[in-house]
């Protein structure tokens, strides 16, 4: 986001900055602005890059900096102070910081830094409830908000000052070595240091995690307001306020097991920051509901909001594990765990644990130095440096926190109060020493003992009954400085988490939510009965009346999996996939006539008089298709390209087909389809309640062909058969070159192209993009989906024929047979289309994978399984063979560009799923409909520029991005999933109500329907799942800024497209879901066909 947030409207408790973005208004012309903002950029006009070589393999770097936040420029402007040279690497190192930083006053002003306020209260006040004195409680200590554009300017100024280098950039990755390490920039270029710091905040980028993240979660949703009046004291800033009187009966029954209270700043009489938060939960408490509460509060409090200058929404994990101590990469800031696992607070404890950063840095240089000069003893030097970051004393004393934080989470909204009303009435050097993080073991004993003194006996019994079954995890790391405190109590099983549900659409019109419980608990994995072990026993078949055991032809299936590899062959031994793709394409089938025997001809290099209004490339089915729909509307279309049949198999879902008048196409439909995830599910699967069908190729093929040739539109629908290897615009349309078929055949490169004209060229050209642009997208992957499929002659199958299988995730092998414990093997499932009682066709599938898994592998995998179910595949049998191969998902073309796409080439294939015909057929009759409606109108610009543009606004509104965007992200999410967690997934996606699973797979939801799907699908789905959600959302793959983007910002290339009616309004409820973070590349080379590196499962949570 280009916008930052205002000073008053984010100001964090002591440091804690904001995860989630937020939406910022400025005042009307002639109102009063909001208080000083203090996110301007820095007064700093240019910093200086890498000079004199440094940097290289024969001058490395002292340090480089990966990340320009406080954390990273305090420890560049401290360890350059004591004469280190220093590398910062940050993308934008001149920009401004979007968090904002609430302090005590105390903690700043000892670190030097109490030049750097925008705002200060001379006190606090913390209130706990209503008519009781004791809990209305005021703090004698000053509270501040950090100016970030002073801090920022500050400590760049003491950088350039000491002669700090800065390289605008991301770092990709770091390479180690026994003398040093090198920072690999985005760029490609290469940085040689003696150690690098991972200054990243919670992204987390270049740091290694040796156990799974379980944070709590600290939530909040804010408002920067102007007001007619309200009740807060402008010297005075409310710490907390737990009250609830102001809630209805029903939000009021959720607040009592999931407390918020609020916390505001006043800045004058009529300027206020408020906001609704939960200091902790497990999972976090959705935004909706914080806004919820925030809204009723405000009404009770008789504040009328007249303005809403800023609204915020924040996510903060807090406490789970540490780095892995020590390791070569160094790290400050949540990088390395110093967000206060008890409150949020980060920025005092981390400023001031660069200073000693420093000067450990400074005697480890120079302890382990080697005689060379230039190299240093990098394992050692780094191993102090972590040690001397986190010595025992900080270890005990987080260990403290996180165990007061998993207590905190036992507690309601009473035990809350109660709490609090405790704490504030100790000393305040325990308070105060403990929100600050200054307080030594030794005292933090006796805040615990203090505190149980004060409790009454409710809060006494409820305390240590909450806090007991993390006793023995704290205890042992308390005493023994570790780091292995445990979220889980009694230190096995999963991190406890709260029920939230209920609450999950508490938003306004939500009403409460009817969520079932999660069960047992679990994380997930392969259920009882061992679906995960797959290959461990025969597979169930999918009928009912097969037995179990496969007793009758267990010889036989013995004999047939003898025959094939259990694991996957050598990538040498495996024939080339583009083999199995020119074989795809091709295949020729007799039932389908030549387009030479159908159409006119269309003649190249002819008058003006036979020019086309529009040319189509393109003759699969979307180009057929939008050249149908033109000539429908009396469009002159040209269509060009190979004269080939209809080759791949298409399963499409009955009511959608019915719906574009082709279901005389369809010639096998099935009532219901049925899905596995394991063998724990019934022998005979479980239907999804939605008939399917079958598309006969031939049959699809020549009910385009018939729209093509209805001559009721008053157009026509000439052809050439030729590849198009060139287009050139011109004002008054385009010329494209063409290669004849005969010559391409041939394998001709060279000879003479014909030139065909007409005003509008559009690209139908499937997945072949040479003559498109597109976005540069910044790390937007692709998917590969991948399937091997046969049609079998197979007398006697047990496949129902009004049922097909839609997913059979049973596996016919065992998992983990890779050599290596840190690739997995991508899953794949069986789907099946049964034509009749002696022929079914059988394919092996996987839905969407980082890397394209080999067809011989699937076809492996094919084998086994069909073997396994009691029906080998024998070679005699085979009446065709079928390799599909499709690109799902990464960037956009380019809206701007004079070339129209359409179809896949136009990225119209789901990319969760990898349907597109249905798509395709049903969006041409509004891309015809702009092109003609342009190219024929008389009161506005009819240039076939013109044209081009209003093709595109149709086929890419800013409504339709944003659910690209959405289903981009799933596609991502998807990619990732070993196959106990994609099991997991399916099982709650079939769960959802069918408006949401059907509108999921057929393109029908809108973007705000799609998060109203997200939050169903984490409101039912189990804890591991939920946890998959929230980490896929923020974790360093970039995909939750992919999708904040496509929410926040859809309409890059659509200048002259107004939105849709309503999906304005949809864009501002679902623009702040969304958290966000930055890159994450994985290599595939050298990997076994079938398997992909393992990802980081650790929440990486940052703005």
């Amino acid at each position: 986001l280009t916008t930052m947030k205002a000073s008053g409207g984010a100001a964090r408790r002591a440091g804690r900055p904001s995860v989630q973005a937020a939406r910022f208004r400025r005042p009307t012309p002639g109102g009063r602005l909001a208080p000083p903002r203090a996110s301007a950029a820095p007064t700093v006009d240019s910093l200086p890059g890498l000079q004199d070589g440094r940097g290289g393999a024969s001058a490395p770097l002292d340090l480089i900096v990966v990340g320009g936040g406080p954390s990273g420029l305090s420890a560049a402007a401290e360890a350059s102070t004591r004469g280190l040279s220093v590398c910062v690497v940050d993308p934008e190192p001149l920009g401004a910081w979007p968090n904002n930083y609430g302090v005590w006053v105390d903690d700043f002003e000892a670190l030097g830094l109490d030049d750097c306020f925008a705002k200060v209260w001379p006190k606090a006040r913390v209130i706990t409830e209503d008519g009781d004195p004791a809990g209305n409680i005021e703090l004698e200590r000053e509270y501040a908000q950090v100016d970030r554009q002073k801090l920022k300017t500050k400590l760049l100024s003491r950088c350039v000052e000491n002669g700090v280098s800065f390289l605008q950039g991301a770092a990709a990755n770091v390479e180690h070595r026994s003398g040093g390490s090198v920072v690999v920039a985005s760029s490609g270029e290469r940085l040689f240091t003696k150690l690098v710091l991972d200054a990243t905040g919670h992204a987390r980028k270049l740091v290694n995690f040796e156990r799974d993240f379980t944070p709590g979660y600290q939530a909040a949703y804010g408002m920067l307001v102007r007001v007619k009046s309200h009740p807060f004291p402008v010297d005075e800033m409310l710490f907390m306020d737990w009250r609830d009187e102001h809630l209805d009966s029903a939000a009021k029954n959720r607040n009592q097991e999931l407390p918020t209270f609020l916390y505001a700043m006043p800045f004058e009489e009529d300027l206020v920051f408020v906001e609704e938060t939960s200091l902790v939960a497990r999972p976090g408490i959705p935004f909706p509901e914080l806004k919820l509460r925030l809204k009723q509060r405000l009404e009770g409090l008789n504040v009328e909001v007249l303005e809403v200058l800023e609204e915020e929404y924040c996510l903060i994990p807090m406490g789970g594990v540490l780095p892995t101590l020590p390791q070569r990469t160094l790290g400050l800031g949540g990088t390395a765990g110093m967000v206060h696992p008890s409150t949020g607070y980060m920025i005092s404890k981390t400023m001031q644990s660069t200073k000693v950063f420093a000067d450990s840095l400074v005697q480890s240089l120079e302890r382990h130095a080697k005689p060379t000069g230039s190299e240093i003893d990098a394992a050692a030097a780094a191993e102090q440096v972590w040690r001397d970051i986190w010595p025992e004393q900080s270890l005990r004393m987080r260990n403290f926190m996180c165990f007061g934080m998993e207590t905190l989470l036992t507690l309601d909204v009473e035990g809350v109060r109660r709490f609090f009303k405790t704490f504030f009435k100790l000393d305040e050097e325990l308070w105060g020493g403990f929100l600050s993080w200054r307080i030594p073991p030794g005292q933090l004993i006796s805040l615990g003992l203090a505190l149980f003194a004060n409790f009454d006996n409710y809060m006494r019994f409820n305390f240590v009954f909450g806090a007991l079954p993390f006793m023995p995890s704290f205890f042992t790391n308390f005493a023994g400085a570790g780091n292995t405190f445990s979220s889980s109590p009694w230190g096995f099983g999963g991190a406890r988490e709260q029920n939230v549900n209920g609450i999950i659409d508490a938003r306004p019109g939500g009403g409460d939510g009817d969520v079932e419980e999660d069960g047992d608990g679990s994380d997930g994995g392969s259920p009882p009965g061992g679906g995960g072990a797959g290959g461990s026993g025969f597979i169930p078949t999918p009928l009912p009346q097969v037995e179990e055991d496969g007793s009758a032809s267990a010889s036989d299936i013995a004999k047939h999996l003898d025959t094939i590899p259990l694991d996957p062959s050598p990538l040498s031994s495996m024939r080339d996939d583009r083999d199995w793709n020119k074989f795809q394409q091709h295949k020729r089938f007799d039932d389908q006539d030549p387009y030479v025997n159908i159409f006119p001809a269309l003649k190249p290099d002819s008058d003006a008089d036979s020019d086309c209004e529009v040319l189509v490339i393109g003759t699969g089915p979307a180009g057929l298709g939008l050249a149908a729909a033109l000539s429908a509307r009396g469009i002159d279309v040209g269509l060009i390209g190979p004269d080939t049949p209809f080759v791949n198999n298409y399963g499409v879902w009955l009511d959608e087909f019915k719906s574009l008048g082709l279901e005389d196409a369809l010639v096998s439909t099935y009532d219901d389809v049925l899905v596995w995830m394991d063998d724990t599910d019934p022998a005979d699967g479980t239907g999804l309640e939605r008939a399917y069908g079958r598309v006969g190729r031939a049959e699809l093929r020549q009910a385009l062909v018939d729209r093509c040739t209805d001559s009721t539109g008053n157009g026509r629908v000439r052809y050439l058969p030729g590849l198009v290897t060139e287009v050139n615009h011109g004002a008054d349309g385009s010329t494209v070159s063409v290669r004849p078929m005969e010559r391409q055949a041939k394998g001709e490169e060279g000879g003479e192209l014909l030139s065909v004209r007409g005003k509008v060229v559009t690209f139908a050209t499937g997945h072949n993009r040479e003559l498109l642009e597109y976005d540069d997208g910044e790390g937007v992957p692709f998917g590969w989906q991948t399937a091997y499929g046969v049609e079998l002659h197979a007398p006697g199958h047990r496949f129902p024929l009004d049922r097909a299988v839609f997913m059979d995730f049973r596996q016919s092998d065992p998992e983990g047979t890779a050599e290596s414990d840190d690739l997995w093997r991508v899953p794949s499932f069986l789907y099946v289309l049964p034509i009749d009682s002696e022929t079914v066709f059988v394919e092996e599938t996987c839905l969407v994978s980082a890397v394209q898994v080999p067809f011989d592998e699937l076809k492996r995998r094919l084998y086994r399984r069909m073997a396994r179910m009691g029906l080998p595949i024998e070679a005699g049998a085979i009446l065709e063979e079928e390799a599909s191969w499709i690109p799902l998902g990464g960037s956009l073309p380019r809206a701007s560009q004079r070339s129209v796409a359409f179809g896949a080439a136009a990225g119209l294939v789901h990319p969760a799923t990898g349907y597109s015909i249905v798509n395709s057929l049903a969006r041409a009759d509004e891309v015809a409909s702009a092109l003609a409606e342009t190219l024929r109108a008389s009161d506005v610009d009819s240039s076939p520029a013109a044209a081009s543009t209003a093709a595109w606004n149709a086929l890419w509104t800013p409504e339709l991005r944003r659910q690209y965007g959405f289903y981009q992200f799933g596609m991502e999410l998807i990619m990732r999933l070993e196959l106990p967690q994609l099991r997991s997934f399916f099982e709650t996606f079939f769960s959802l109500p069918v408006y949401y699973s059907a509108g999921f797979l057929s393109h029908q939801l809108s973007s705000f329907q799609l998060i109203v799907f997200a939050l169903y699908t984490f409101a039912i789905g189990d804890n591991s799942l939920r946890f998959l959600l929230v980490s896929h959302l923020a974790d360093d793959s970039g995909a939750g800024l992919r999708l904040l983007r496509a929410y926040v910002n859809p309409a890059v290339e659509q200048p002259l497209q107004a939105e849709r009616s309503g999906t304005g309004r949809d864009a501002d409820r679902t623009a702040g879901a969304i958290a966000a973070l930055g890159q994450l590349a994985h290599d595939s080379e050298n990997i076994p066909p079938g398997f992909a590196p393992k990802r980081s499962r650790q929440v990486a949570a940052r703005t």
